[in-house]
């Protein structure tokens, strides 16, 4: 059955093979076809001619939708749904692939790929005010959209209005909201002659605290002798948020640098135990690249070197007072916590990188050359805890019993070469392929192959097959002295082999309708297995899983209104037939957004998702079928070059839930109820 449904994605356009004619118009039809493909890469505004399955949205039209931050905006788009944990580190997962791992995605921003290198995740990036954005685009399934950066499951590509200024001038916007909700921001930008200086600023605060239903210890994670000590309520999940970035350029040369900083409460902790008071943990992170761009007799060039700090620092309580755990030092006793059991835990990881991307026109096609390197390895690793023998006190065990591998290194070299061609008056070709070396693994090889059929001026038809991988990310790898996620360093990377095609029908330039049929193949998977001799959950390969699936999309701007709205279906099982756990059948969402009267907009927008299926061991309910309504409203100040405006999300208050996993809390994780925002705007 797998094999009829991948052979009819890619079979579905070659009966429109037909009636090509070779003479002086096919030639014209086909110069016609080079313009239109080059215009849309440059420019990335007519989607329909590049060969990805992709939705965009400017930022605008997402903050009038009401839209507050990156994460808002991308539950917004079809086939994305956006999965937590129990430090509610949030993770958008494409598709229904593998949503307990991070990485799947990746998340670039004005050029520079922003996943941090601990998780391979960007929960940091996710709290971007949507005012600091001036565009979206989210490309479902594997692919080398920006160049260097190949998403597994799916990429996303934003860019700041500082990132894409084409005037001089500036933006400005703070919002308030409940929940102790504070947000402020601005960029600038100025050009004069070939000197170029862009800067942006934004910062986010709120004091949320959520509350959550029994704890870990209550399923024994932490022994049966401390299973009475399981808490419940509320847990600190406050957020602290500051980014500031710059760019300079002058004539070749380039260089700019971005600071994040971000601040989370613990919420349900790091041993699936409830945080309480203070408990936090921090992912920081910095970059600074520069570069120069060259040509080589009638090739383009860029040359650029990186340098980025990641780091990860926990401030949580481990366990409640009164935990019994053995001591460290023979012989073996009972030592009790009479104040709790405590730890501070925080790595310091920096990658440098070197990379060159050279440009041309090679046998009448565009093409793209691209080689790096890049090693990462550690700085500085802290272990601190409650003392391990008496109970009390704290004690440095960064020596002997560091929270991650401190030797720990990833090297890795890559190389990729993309081409595109158009091959009739109707046919554009495209391929692509990627080779990384990480490390003492083998070679991982992914090559993408796709084509774009013009079937007349209002439909079109692209079709792709591309195998990819994501690599295991330095918690994965690299964990020690953790018995809820024990890391493994011969960890494989996970690979999938997506099969897509998709139909676009134009009823006018701004009015299109899509249908776009999937097929997606995971193996080597990587998820936590419970080790019985060692009593923990370690990091293994083994899950397998095929994803086959429907996804619509449905966009109409009027003058004064815009529609949009997008549904996906997917067939998810495991290896052994099994129904995908965490991964929901029917996803629906959309907005309408429309100017009222004089000065005043309006707009409503929702999201629903189907039941959400549990793992075959989890005696649990499925989660249940849940929609949120958001609305917004706002009012133009032309004369102050301003807007102000206010939302209401989840304007039904419905109890959203993330699911936790099987065994570990009794409920699931809690997300924010009802919220209300005001927002004033502008620009200078």
């Amino acid at each position: 059955m797998k094999t009829r449904f991948s052979s009819a994605l890619l079979l579905i356009p070659f009966s429109l093979l037909a009636n090509e004619s070779d003479s002086d118009l096919l030639k014209s039809l086909t110069n016609d076809m080079t313009i239109i493909s080059k215009t849309a890469k440059i420019h990335r505004e007519n989607i329909d001619y590049l060969p990805y399955i992709m939705t965009v949205f400017d930022g605008e039209e997402l903050s009038h939708a009401g839209a507050s931050s990156l994460k808002e905006a991308l539950a917004l788009v079809a086939g994305v749904n956006i999965a937590s944990d129990n430090l509610s580190l949030f993770n958008p997962v494409f598709r229904g692939s593998n949503p307990v791992a991070y990485g799947q995605s990746k998340l670039i921003v004005d050029g520079i790929e922003v996943n941090d290198l601990f998780f391979d995740g960007y929960t940091a990036y996710l709290t971007m005010p949507i005012d600091m954005i001036k565009r979206i685009e989210v490309v479902r399934g594997p692919g080398n959209y920006s160049n260097g950066h190949s998403g597994y499951a799916g990429s996303i590509m934003v860019t700041t209005y500082k990132g894409e200024a084409s005037e001089e001038g500036g933006r400005w916007f703070t919002s308030i909201g409940n929940y102790g909700t504070k947000k402020a921001g601005a960029s600038y930008a100025s050009s004069h002659d070939n000197f170029s200086f862009a800067a942006d600023f934004y910062t986010v605060h709120d004091n949320l605290s959520l509350s959550y239903e029994k704890d870990g210890l209550s399923n024994n994670l932490l022994g049966t002798v401390n299973a009475p000590l399981s808490r419940s309520g509320g847990a600190p999940s406050a957020t602290d948020a500051t980014m500031l970035s710059a760019s300079i350029s002058k004539g070749a040369f380039f260089a700019d640098g971005r600071l994040s900083s971000y601040r989370h409460g613990s919420g349900g902790g790091i041993n699936y135990a409830l945080a309480s008071d203070d408990d936090h943990y921090n992912i920081d992170q910095w970059q600074v690249r520069t570069g120069a761009h060259y040509t080589a007799a009638d090739f383009t060039g860029t040359l650029q070197a990186v340098m980025v700090q990641d780091s990860f620092t926990s401030n949580s309580l481990l366990g409640p007072a009164g935990l019994i755990l053995p001591s460290l030092t023979p012989p073996t006793v009972a030592v009790t916590y009479p104040n709790g059991f405590y730890g501070i835990s925080e790595a310091i990881i920096r990658t440098y990188q070197v990379n060159n991307t050279i440009e041309g026109t090679i046998y009448g096609g565009d093409a793209t050359f691209g080689v790096g390197g890049s090693w990462s390895s550690v700085v500085s690793e802290k272990t601190l805890s409650t003392d391990r023998d008496s109970g009390i006190g704290m004690t440095d065990y960064s020596a002997t019993r560091p929270f991650f591998n401190p030797d720990g290194f990833i090297r890795k070299l890559n190389a990729y070469v993309n081409y595109e061609r158009p091959l009739s008056s109707s046919w554009i070709g495209y391929a692509s392929l990627t080779v990384e070396k990480r490390n003492t693994m083998n070679a991982q090889i992914a090559p993408r192959i796709a084509a774009i059929y013009t079937i007349d001026s209002d439909n079109s038809i692209k079709i792709s097959v591309s195998h990819a991988h994501r690599n295991p990310s330095w918690q994965e790898m690299f964990t020690l002295n953790n018995k809820a996620r024990w890391g493994n360093p011969e960890l494989l990377p996970e690979t999938v082999t997506a099969y897509e095609s998709q139909f676009i029908h134009r009823f006018d330039i701004e009015h299109t309708l899509s249908l776009n049929l999937f097929q997606l193949d995971n193996s080597n998977q990587i998820y936590l297995q419970y080790n019985t001799p060692l009593a923990r959950y370690e990091y293994i390969n083994g899950l397998k899983s095929t994803i086959r699936g429907i996804e619509s999309e449905w966009r109409k701007r009027y003058d004064t209104t815009t529609f949009y709205a997008a549904y996906t279906h997917v067939l998810a099982e495991d290896g052994n037939g099994i129904t995908l756990a965490n991964t929901p059948s029917d996803t629906l969402r959309g907005f309408i957004s429309h100017d009222l009267y004089e000065n005043w907009y309006g707009s409503v927008s929702g999201r629903w998702q189907g039941s959400t299926p549990r793992a075959s061991a989890d005696l649990r309910d499925d989660m249940k079928a849940i929609g949120i309504i958001d609305a917004t409203i706002g009012y133009k100040l032309p004369h102050l070059h301003s807007e102000i405006q206010f939302s209401v999300k989840n304007l039904f208050n419905e109890r959203e839930l993330y699911p936790s996993p099987n065994q570990t809390y009794n409920g699931d994780y809690p997300a924010i109820g009802r919220t209300f925002m005001a927002t004033l705007r502008g620009t200078f």
